[in-house]
């Protein structure tokens, strides 16, 4: 949970809030406590949605039908204002683990769990019905594991029936992979197609994996509509039988939720109690109730987070209903306790300069294994420069017009230049020098070791990424320029169209350019053009491992395997979201963020996905891969954390969350991932194992 922030409401509706818990399409999300005491997430509106006067109807019309739902397996609507301004829906708070993670950390279920799960499920959907609501996006993250038994949750896009159209023709909503096919066709959505999910959910509790396997939205939304579920996996007959019956092609074919029930109950154990744990595997149900333990509490005036001195990083979703859909809070696995006033959010760190004296504000801990090594305050009041490090010292721009050194190890200021314009680029490194780029239009080549200026040129209009690569130094997008490494000197001017210099790349004597709808080749030499490749709206960063190039098309929503020498496509992948940061590749991985907070791992060969983690928040900045940990930013305007998410299986095994959200890319060297927070400091991480957290050094 995070701090509220100065512009955040102090209450909503009589509920006090607590804290931060997330954000989603829909709105913020706030822990909240009501005037009796009762924990609540309370979901607040979007303005530009809550503008929208068909929007505030349908709203009003949802939270309603939402409120009149009940029964043991789904969560309450406590209160609602669809007419307030801005509409807001709470919610009781749920405290557990979504199934999904449940079966990525632990496993698919063992037969007698999935029949229980569906027993529960089926009930939750009978009260749900009966309501006259039809849920419309039953999948695995959607179904909570609880202390006292499965929930449904996150109604965010239910509807009631009589209003159960979708909303245009071909723009289907639910997820690829658990949607039924009338749904996916855009025809109107009734209570058997929650049935069809349902039957999609049992088969990946059981494998997995979904009925349609794994691929871009698009493929498992056509395999929904034209091909019959794979079930060969299930390992169960009974079961098998079961889903095959929910996944029908034709709504009036798929069993009732009633009649669910009734082929369920004889195949659920008789000791089995769902409303415990003793239905699930024990290392689930250890998970679980170690979630529940760390659920916040009510204690003399004041709100305490008890984190139970877990030693893994651990996920709770909150639960926010209705046309709120569902946030994510995310609860920190560590020795202490956040404790904070009921009536005032946390206090930010207050700006100390580099060198001051005094004792350091206290520093952010990070959930679980990455440890804060140091941490220094740059004079700036945000920090979005990315660092460079090199020769025992990290290197990052200021927005007041700094170049600044940092011992690597200890983080004690080596020096400070001063570029007379704002530094926001990536520092280059090479031979002793630091390249930069300032908003002036000029690069500066300033000596590592002293600090002091060695040339400065004007490279047409700068002020992003530098790059040197083969004595030549690349700056400026309208046109590129190649100066001298050594002197400045000017060498060549790219022709034909702006580039994006934040994710130029440099390999084998070539120098690969983004540009507004293409990625360009160059003679790194010469500039001259050895091909060019057309994509839709504009190219990303890119990466050249094995004689291809990878890239990332932001607006097309696409990733790229290019051949390096011809510049002919060997495959593309379709991305949920815009694919701004440059894709990593490594054991024949391709890695990839979107701006829609997926991270995925395709194969380098083929571009099939081998797996896909969502973060809370849009990828920020390129990912940093090192010791079989991907390193991920999440945008400083959604959950602003640092991530590390295990590059073999997308496991997330950590994150890090500073007092105002990150947005520079992180750099890995001997084992520290070094990057900037908007709270103007610069972070070193101990991701090398060892015991505590180090204290900052100011």
């Amino acid at each position: 949970m995070e701090a509220l922030r100065p512009d955040d409401p102090r209450r909503i509706g009589g509920h006090r809030l607590l804290g931060r818990l997330g954000a989603g399409g829909m709105g913020q999300v706030y822990l909240g406590r009501s005037p009796g005491g009762l924990l609540l997430a309370v979901k607040v509106v979007h303005a530009h949605l809550a503008e929208d006067a068909d929007f505030r109807r349908r709203f009003g019309r949802e939270a309603a039908a939402a409120r009149s739902v009940g029964g043991a397996f789904t969560a309450p609507v406590v209160d609602a204002d669809p007419g307030a301004d801005p509409p807001w829906l709470a919610t009781a708070f749920l405290p557990g683990l979504p199934l999904d993670e449940a079966v990525a950390a632990h496993g698919p279920l063992p037969a007698p769990a999935v029949f229980a799960l569906g027993a529960g499920l089926a009930e939750a959907l009978v009260s749900v019905h009966r309501a006259g609501v039809v849920h419309r996006d039953l999948k695995p993250a959607n179904v909570m594991l609880a202390p006292d038994g499965p929930r449904v949750i996150d109604f965010g896009i239910a509807h009631a029936t009589e209003a159960s159209a979708v909303t245009r023709t071909g723009h289907a909503i639910g997820s690829p992979g658990f949607i039924a096919p009338e749904q996916a066709r855009g025809e109107r959505t009734g209570p058997a197609a929650d049935v069809f999910a349902l039957g999609a959910v049992l088969v990946f509790a059981a494998t997995g994996t979904g009925p349609y396997g794994q691929g871009p939205p698009h493929l498992l939304v056509y395999r929904a509509v034209h091909e019959p579920p794979r079930l060969g996996a299930v390992p169960d007959p009974g079961l098998r039988e079961l889903a095959a019956g929910c996944l029908a092609p034709d709504p009036g074919a798929r069993p009732t939720p009633e009649r669910l029930l009734e082929l369920l109950a004889p195949l659920v154990p008789e000791e089995t109690d769902l409303h415990g744990l003793g239905w699930l595997p024990e290392p689930v149900a250890a998970a679980i109730a170690r979630a529940g333990a760390e659920t916040p509490v009510i204690a003399a005036g004041r709100t305490r987070l008890y984190e139970g001195g877990l030693g893994a990083f651990t996920r709770r979703r909150v639960l926010a209903l209705g046309g709120a859909g569902a946030a994510t809070a995310l609860a920190g696995a560590g020795a202490a306790a956040l404790l904070w006033p009921e009536d005032e959010p946390a206090a930010p760190a207050p700006a100390r300069p580099v060198t001051g004296a005094g004792a350091a504000p206290p520093s952010p801990k990070p959930t679980g294994e990455g440890k804060v090594l140091w941490r220094r305050f740059t004079g700036d009041e945000y920090l979005i420069s990315s660092p460079a490090v090199a020769g025992g010292a990290v290197f990052v721009g200021s927005e007041k017009g700094d170049l600044l050194a940092f011992d690597a190890r200890t983080g004690r200021p080596r020096w400070r230049y001063s570029a007379g314009a704002r530094v926001s680029s990536w520092p280059a490194v090479a031979g002793g020098v630091v390249y930069v780029g300032g908003s002036d239009g000029d690069v500066h080549a300033v000596d590592a070791r002293t600090g002091r200026v060695k040339w400065r040129r004007p490279a047409g209009r700068t002020g992003t990424n530098t790059l040197v690569a083969g004595g030549l130094v690349f700056a400026g997008n309208d046109p590129v320029h190649a100066l001298g490494a050594d002197d400045g000197s000017p060498r060549w001017q790219s022709r034909g169209g702006t580039s994006y210099v934040s994710h130029r790349t440099a390999a084998g004597g070539v120098l690969y350019v983004p540009r507004s709808k293409s990625l360009a080749a160059l003679d790194a030499s010469t500039g001259r053009v050895r091909w060019e490749y057309r994509m839709s709206k504009g190219a990303g960063g890119a990466v050249v491992s094995g004689g291809v190039v990878y890239c990332g098309d932001f607006q097309g929503n696409q990733v790229h395997a290019i051949d390096a020498r011809t510049g002919e496509r060997r495959w593309a992948y379709a991305t949920a979201g815009p694919v701004t940061a440059r894709p990593q590749v490594a054991n024949g991985l391709v890695f990839v963020g979107d701006r829609d907070s997926n991270v995925f791992a395709l194969a380098a060969a083929d571009g099939t996905m081998r797996w896909q983690k969502q973060i809370d928040g849009h990828v920020q900045g390129d990912p940093a891969l090192a010791g079989g940990m991907l390193y991920v930013s999440a945008g400083v305007y959604s959950d602003g954390a640092l991530y590390a998410v295990e590059a073999a299986t997308g496991r997330v095994v950590w994150r890090f969350r500073a007092a105002k959200g990150t947005e520079s890319s992180p750099v890995v060297a001997g084992g520290i991932v070094y990057f900037g927070c908007k709270d103007g400091y610069l972070y070193a991480l101990d991701v090398r194992g060892g015991p505590g957290t180090v204290p900052p050094s100011g």
